[in-house]
């Protein structure tokens, strides 16, 4: 116990006698975790927007007029493959006229130009991905084929390349982000402590000559390099987490609220309408962990770069 007190009584002396460059260092390190946390939080946010707005996708095959409900339904039972549709829905020529209605609710006089006749009956079919979509696509127009009351299919193609193309750019930028954003956070830890260790290079000589232990040397350093990594990460959560929480506090019951929790709520992160306490929680342990580990790991690589102790 009195060894470890002595270790981080040397660290707390490392610290503070280079007040400035330690103080420089851990808001350089709490910024770049901060945008870390912020593109990687933004990266994932965008890519389960793209994952729900992919199961929006839908094609839309429309019959002719005439064609009996019983014909659309065995067409509807043909193309069903649960392992790639994720839903069909029907829309007969009276849903169909409802919902133009409601669409074009202001405008009376092209609503009332139009009747059960004019519309034709339909299925809408949601793919469970955007591959998937393509499968189904493929089998329905294999189906049109023979089937002489589908009048028009009816997909988006250049939306849904545009949607997978995002998907792949994500992924991409999400994985550059964290290796570019980590690389920094090593470096700067690695030369904040590298010039401790320069500035304490005479006091070290001594305290080796004198025969301290190697560890004894070694260990406040590192120990260094933890708190820089912790403290870092804490202000990073708390530059993410307050103001954003706040926001969400003095919006509430606004149409901005509104619109930012329903569309949390559509992508299942409804934690982030309104504070929670295990994510938050989560949050900060995940954050302050990743720290920890950087601040350790690059603190080591620079005793070993610049530490030279004759002892081994």
């Amino acid at each position: 116990m009195e060894t470890f007190s002595r270790l981080l009584k040397t660290t707390k002396d490392n610290i503070t006698r280079n007040r400035w460059l330690s103080i420089s260092t851990i808001l350089v390190v709490s910024i770049v975790f901060t945008l870390s946390a912020f593109f990687i939080g933004t990266g994932i946010i965008a890519q389960k927007a793209v994952k729900y707005y992919e199961k929006k996708a839908q094609v839309i095959v429309f019959f002719k007029q005439e064609t009996p409900e019983e014909e659309i339904f065995k067409f509807r039972d043909k193309i069903n493959d649960t392992s790639t549709v994720d839903n069909i829905e029907y829309i007969s020529k009276e849903k169909a006229l409802e919902q133009y209605k409601a669409d074009f609710i202001n405008d009376p006089d092209l609503v009332d130009t139009l009747s059960t006749d004019t519309l034709p009956p339909s299925l809408g079919i949601r793919a469970k991905s955007a591959q998937d979509l393509e499968t189904v696509v493929k089998t329905i127009n294999e189906e049109r084929e023979k089937n002489a009351y589908i009048d028009d299919v009816m997909y988006f193609r250049d939306v849904l390349s545009i949607l997978s193309a995002l998907s792949k750019g994500f992924n991409i930028g999400v994985a550059a982000l964290i290796l570019g954003l980590g690389g920094i956070t090593f470096a700067l830890i690695m030369i904040g402590i590298g010039f401790n260790i320069l500035a304490h290079k005479d006091e070290i000589e001594i305290m080796d000559l004198v025969g301290s232990p190697a560890p004894f040397i070694k260990v406040p350093f590192l120990i260094e390099g933890a708190i820089y990594g912790l403290t870092g990460s804490f202000l990073a959560s708390s530059l993410i987490l307050f103001p954003w929480y706040t926001v969400m506090h003095v919006s509430s019951g606004s149409d901005f609220h509104f619109w930012i929790s329903s569309l949390l709520n559509e992508l299942s992160l409804g934690f982030l309408s309104s504070f929670d306490l295990k994510f938050t929680l989560i949050f900060y342990a995940v954050l302050m962990a990743s720290g920890l580990i950087f601040g350790v790991i690059s603190s080591y690589i620079a005793v070993l770069r610049y530490l030279e102790l004759k002892q081994k």
